[in-house]
């Protein structure tokens, strides 16, 4: 049962405007009989034990009891369609969403949780460890922008900045600037790449326009916002500058040293980078301390995490003002110093690694994605590097960079590029985007075993999370232990709004803090037995691990301008 917020209610139910909007607010009401007593969940004025119309909506507590219960695997994630008694012995159909419903018991207790899907309220339930970790997760995206030591954010202080690059990532933080309502300067090196990407940014918008989520009239206000420049003479009047070039360091020094030579005194230097060395971009210009990494996620006009990265020499008044700018354009913004894969993509790499070596070990691209989507996240990591293209991403990395992968080679010169090629890890109908097992694939990779020396070997469910899991936990660990992040939380959120980590997992920490960290290093020295010292665990691990403690209650951390090597 649901309803659109923004619509009407249905005509056929007008006595379920009080339930829903009660539902919104986080309240659950039943029915309640004057004439005979009796509770019930039934839309209707009439009660269906005595046929009474003297019936009134009744608040509840929303807490109830796991009755019966079915779950759809192949959902995404999983749900379990259930059959839950509430206190005082109301039944009602749902479903249990948002919590780890492979754990599920019958008995077990749950409480209402208001979800929306595709727009629409929906009466759900989910466990109280799952509401706890909603808890948790909420504290820590509330607590991102909040760092100690620095001055509170203002969001207020931008009136004007400048993007430079009109490619993807360019227009798509040009909208979430004129999104907020920033004048945005938009800079490229001809017309006709400024024109391109004003017309991708129009076309975005009218789709906006088409689901109803802008009104014409706004579209119209947020494109009148935009001004597009060729020279960087643009820039002056600017009070933060964005690059948004191309992932290349020596085009980068190229672009901030034209920035650095136009940009108006005291203006914010950013660089939307996800993975260079901020010191050496900051070193090509005259005020290094003007300048910190702002790493947005595609599409950088919806995707809420922005990485701001500090250099060596960034000052505590550019970071302020870095994490303001996120915080205006409604982003959870989370500091982290500069090093290789800042915090997110180092331990994104982490899991990638050991998907990439389950795959030669005996696993299909099939289980992993399949373990990955019940464990709460959006999607696998081959439908992903599917999606994303990250075969050509990959290969052309190991070319600049003299490295050699047997498989991804192999599916690189076969053309087993991703959905755009309608084959990679999985392949796909003509202009259809679900991703279905090849045979082909899987001979490539039975012989891409037999290349590595390695006997293919039956993989279980809980071995193949375990070996994603495990080593993502324990590099978020040594990021705190090096200073990279200063909290726990800080993870959390990175996870949490920029990579899918499930709310009702609550983050990273917080799902080791549930298994307990002493759990946690015990598998991972099983692990690194079998498997070598990918899995070692870190010293930070161990100490909380021995201490009996847990990742919530460590204080926060040093933070360190750490020294940038690959």
């Amino acid at each position: 049962m649901a309803t659109d917020k923004n619509s009407a209610l249905p005509d056929a139910f007008p006595e379920t405007a009080e339930f829903w909007s009660a539902l919104r607010d986080g309240r659950l009401l039943v029915k309640r009989c004057e004439a005979c007593g009796e509770s019930h969940f039934y839309p209707r004025v009439y009660c269906p034990f005595c046929g009474s119309a003297r019936t009134q909506w009744q608040e509840t507590s929303g807490r109830g009891t796991l009755y019966s219960f079915s779950i759809l695997r192949k959902s995404k994630p999983p749900v379990a369609p259930a059959v839950i008694e509430l206190e005082g012995g109301v039944r009602l159909i749902s479903v249990i969403r948002d919590a780890n419903v492979f754990s599920l018991q019958i008995g077990q207790d749950v409480v209402v949780h208001p979800s929306e899907q595709d727009g629409a309220t929906e009466l759900a339930f989910t466990t109280e460890a799952a509401q706890q970790a909603r808890s948790h997760a909420a504290r820590a995206t509330a607590s991102a922008a909040d760092v100690p030591g620095f001055a509170r954010p203002d969001p207020a202080a931008f009136e004007k900045v400048a993007v430079v690059g009109a490619g993807t990532m360019g227009i798509g933080i040009t909208m979430a600037l004129v999104n907020s309502g920033i004048a945005t300067t938009l800079i490229d090196v001809d017309d006709d790449s400024l024109q391109r990407g004003l017309s991708r940014i129009r076309e975005q918008y009218e789709v906006s326009v088409q689901r109803k989520r802008v009104s014409p009239a706004q579209m119209q206000e947020r494109l009148a916002r935009i001004t597009l420049a060729t020279n960087y003479e643009a820039i002056r009047d600017a009070d933060a500058v964005i690059e948004a070039v191309w992932e290349q360091m020596s085009l980068k020094k190229l672009v901030f040293a034209q920035i650095d030579a136009h940009a108006k005194a005291g203006a914010l230097l950013g660089t939307n980078t996800s993975g260079l060395d901020v010191n050496a971009i900051a070193d090509s210009t005259n005020r290094p301390q003007y300048v910190v990494g702002l790493h947005f996620f595609t599409p950088a006009q919806s995707m809420k995490l922005l990485e701001v990265v500090r250099g060596r020499v960034t000052s505590d008044a550019s970071i302020s003002r870095a994490l303001s700018l996120g915080l205006r354009l409604g982003k959870v913004p989370v500091l982290v110093e500069s090093s290789p894969g800042f915090a997110g993509n180092r331990i994104f790499g982490k899991r990638e690694a050991q998907a990439r070596a389950l795959l030669l070990e005996g696993a299909t691209p099939e289980q992993v994605d399949r373990v990955l989507v019940e464990f709460g996240m959006p999607m696998g990591s081959f439908e992903l590097q599917d999606m994303a293209g990250g075969v050509e991403l990959l290969y052309r990395r190991r070319q600049s960079e003299g490295g050699v992968d047997w498989l991804g080679d192999r599916m690189f010169e076969a053309g087993r590029l991703g959905q755009k090629a309608g084959r990679g890890y999985y392949r796909y109908e003509a202009g259809g985007r679900k991703p279905i097992a090849d045979p082909e694939f899987t001979a490539m990779l039975q012989e891409a075993s037999h290349h590595a020396g390695i006997e293919r070997r039956r993989l279980s469910d809980d071995e193949v999370r375990e070996r994603l899991v495990m080593p993502m936990i324990n590099e978020a660990c040594k990021l705190i232990e090096e200073g990279v992040v200063a909290r726990p939380t800080d993870i959390d959120a990175v996870w949490l709004h920029g990579y899918g980590w499930p709310a009702w997992r609550g983050g990273i920490l917080h799902h080791a803090d549930q298994l307990g960290a002493a759990h946690v290093l015990e598998r991972l020295q099983m692990l690194q037995s079998r498997h070598g010292d990918a899995f070692m665990p870190s010293s930070l691990l161990m100490s909380v691990a021995q201490s009996g403690g847990r990742f919530a209650d460590l204080p926060p951390r040093a933070q360190r301008a750490a020294a940038f090597t690959i």
